[in-house]
């Protein structure tokens, strides 16, 4: 039978052993219930590595579309003025024809007059038989 330093020890001995046994079996039931953890933080990480790149992409072609408007937005302001400077110009060709379409009216009916004048004086200057 063995002494109770004997027995003291070897319970001590068993203690630490299972103590072991314990740690090494609660840190594989651990590292077992976190690895299905860390595979969708991984996931999870992969997934907004994507987003972050393609919000990136996005940005980028905002900017460049930003850009396209604010040099579309000019060329419409030129065409806007170049069609102001165009209306200006087309009313006031359009006054100066109405004022020469006027003139020529005028003389059209003044030149009527002067040929139905001239051919009145030619008829009363004609012989009576010549108009019968």
């Amino acid at each position: 039978m063995p002494t109770l330093k004997e027995r003291v020890a070897r319970l001590e001995h068993d203690f630490v052993e299972l103590g072991a046994n314990c740690i090494k079996r609660s840190t594989d039931r651990a590292y077992e219930a976190v690895t299905p953890v860390f595979a969708k933080l991984e996931e999870l990480d992969g997934r907004l590595t994507r987003v972050e790149r393609s919000v990136r992409e996005i940005k980028v072609e905002v900017g460049f579309l930003r850009d396209h408007m604010i040099a579309f937005t000019g060329r419409m302001d030129r065409m806007d003025a170049r069609m102001d400077r165009l209306d200006d110009q087309i009313e006031e060709l359009g006054a100066r024809l109405d004022g020469r379409i006027d003139e020529l009216g005028t003389r059209v009916d003044a030149l009527a007059e002067s040929n139905a004048a001239m051919f009145q004086a030619i008829l009363e200057r004609l012989p009576a038989k010549a108009l019968s």
